[in-house]
Order: structure tokens, then sequence, then C-alpha cells
């Protein structure tokens, strides 16, 4: 817990630092313009060096199936998933301010059965950075990770293993941004903590969100870690954005608990609009936590079982074809 309230202070006092240092560019700057539109001819100002930047946008996919006599079998479903991929982007001399919000949720309904979420996703994340060199920026950042809804061990199980804000993940990170262009950037983050959230008493939710068992019997819903990470960000467009990609990877490894045990976040998306409001979109997440337990449906004396595992690769894919409003 200490290391996580060290950094918020370390992070809020770089962050007054550099706002103090925009504001004093700024007055600067606005009597530089004061002076210089007095007695021209043509009236005109220099262009302010405040630019903010925002956007994003949103999708909506729909999928019904629905059969009649079908002598191949199936059953009739539906689906429903949507998405919001939001920014807005502040620089000002050498500081910027880069805050980014990832929502997802989708649900499928088989007939006869309850339905279940297929996705399910809340990602907020916030930096601020001050330029120390050409593409080299000192950086205080922030993310946090959880989801919407409860999570059951599988589709027709009533044992519920997440939900809102059980888990939620919480980083704060200090160090080095390297951005060679604008559709690359490393971050380099020496001191970074970790903390994870449980807004629940269940022992399966809690174990299952990778609170170790010694804390549990402690009645702790909580688990600090500090150590450093790198992420690795990378976007582009081509053919005037019609097809489009994103890829994030974050790495961490906790420097007092089995650090050469990197936990691992892997983000990709493709996109391709096949009109203006119809696009195509595959996004792939691969995720790897030493700490978080994995479950899975084994065939046991001729009955299905849901039964606990260790650490695993989780892989969780989408294909989508659907409304996109761009803004």
């Amino acid at each position: 817990m200490k290391y996580i309230i060290l950094l918020s202070i370390i992070f809020n006092a770089i962050t007054a630092s550099m706002y103090a240092q925009g504001n004093r560019a700024n007055i600067r700057n606005a009597a530089a313009t004061a002076n210089t539109g007095v007695g021209r001819s043509d009236g005109n100002l220099p262009v302010d060096t405040v630019n903010w930047k925002k956007g994003g946008n949103m999708s909506l996919n729909f999928t019904q199936t629905q059969l009649s006599n079908w002598a191949a079998g199936g059953e009739n479903s539906l689906s429903l998933s949507s998405s919001a991929n939001l920014f807005a982007n502040y620089k000002m001399n050498k500081l910027i301010w880069e805050n980014t919000a990832f929502m997802a949720y989708g649900i499928v309904k088989v007939e006869k059965r309850s339905p279940v979420k297929s996705s399910d996703e809340i990602k907020i994340g916030s930096r601020v950075g001050y330029q120390m060199a050409k593409n080299w920026y000192y950086t205080a950042a922030m993310l946090g990770r959880t989801q919407f809804a409860p999570g059951y061990r599988s589709a027709t199980d009533t044992i519920r293993i997440s939900n809102f804000l059980a888990p939620a993940y919480l980083f704060l990170s200090l160090g080095l941004d390297y951005k060679p262009s604008s559709r690359l950037s490393v971050s380099f983050s020496p001191a970074m903590g970790k903390a994870t959230f449980v807004r629940s008493t269940d022992p399966v939710v809690l174990a299952s969100s990778g609170i170790p068992q010694d804390l549990i019997d402690d009645g702790k819903k909580a688990r600090y870690e500090f150590g450093g990470g790198i992420v690795f960000n990378l976007n582009g467009g081509y053919f005037s954005n019609t097809v489009t990609y994103s890829s994030q990877l974050e790495l961490f490894s906790n420097y007092f608990d089995k650090p050469q045990n990197i936990d691992i976040v892997w983000d990709f998306q493709f996109r391709i609009a096949l009109s203006k409001f119809v696009a195509s979109t595959v996004r792939v997440n691969m995720l790897y936590s030493d700490n978080q337990k994995t479950f899975r449906k084994e065939l046991i004396n001729g009955n299905w079982e849901t039964r606990e595992r260790g650490a695993q690769l989780q892989v969780k894919e989408y294909f989508e074809i659907g409304l996109l409003f761009s803004f």
C-alpha cells in the first residue's frame, strides 16, 4: 500500500509541476501574441500554441440465428455486441496530456438458456509527459481496468468468478516515453505500482482475481505490488484510414515476488471500413498473470465438470461486422 501512496504523491507532484510550467509558458505566449498583434494591418494574431485533439468511434453489432426443421441441427440464438473507443489529447509546447477510454460489452442468448456475456471490458488511461529531448518525454501515467457485469466459470455454471470492480486493476507509473513517430511509442516505467482490488467477499471471486490465499485468509480484499514495466503502442491507417490497426503490449514484473514471471496483456485490433457507417473488425486479447486462476470444463466419468487450473495464457478473439460511427 505504501508504494501506491508514494507513487500517487509523486504522480500528483509531477502533474502539478508540469501544469505550472505549462501555465508560465502560456502566459509568455499570450503576452508575445498580444504584442505581435498590436499595429498589424491585417488584424490577425499568431496561432495559439494550445491544442486539443478529441475523437473516437462507437460500434454496434447484431446477429440472429433462427432455425426451423433444420436437418443438420442447431439452436436459435441472438447476439449483440457494442464498443466505444474515445480519446482526448492535449499538447502545449513541451507538455502533453493523453487520455483514453475503451469500453466493450456483448451478450449471447441461446434458446432455452440464460443470456451470457461474450465481451466485457472497461479500460481508462491517463498519461502526462514533458519533453526532455527530441522524441523523449518524462512521464507519469495511470491505468485502470475492470468489467461491467458478473462473469461465471462457464456458460452453464452459476458460480460467479467476477463482477464490476471485482477485480479492478490500477497501475501508477513513473518513467520515460520514446515517441519517434505518431504511430509508435514505447513507455519505460522502472517505478510502477500495481493494485488489485476486489469489491466482493466471495472467496471464489477473490481467488479468481489473483489475490493470494494467505491474504484471503487474513480477510484482505486487495493486493499491492511494486515493480517495473514496459508498454509498446503501435497504430496506423492506410487508404485514407479505410484500413486501420492498433496494438498495445503491456509487460509488468513484480520486483519482490517472482520477478521472472512477467504479467502480459496484449490488445490488437484490425478494422476495415466497408462504407461510411459499416465496418468489419477483428480484435484479439491475450492475457497471462501468474497469480490469476483459470477454469476449464472437463469430461470426467461421463459428466462435464468445471475444474480449476493454474495460471494459463488467456485468449479472446472477436470478429464483427456492423455499424460504426466515428467522430
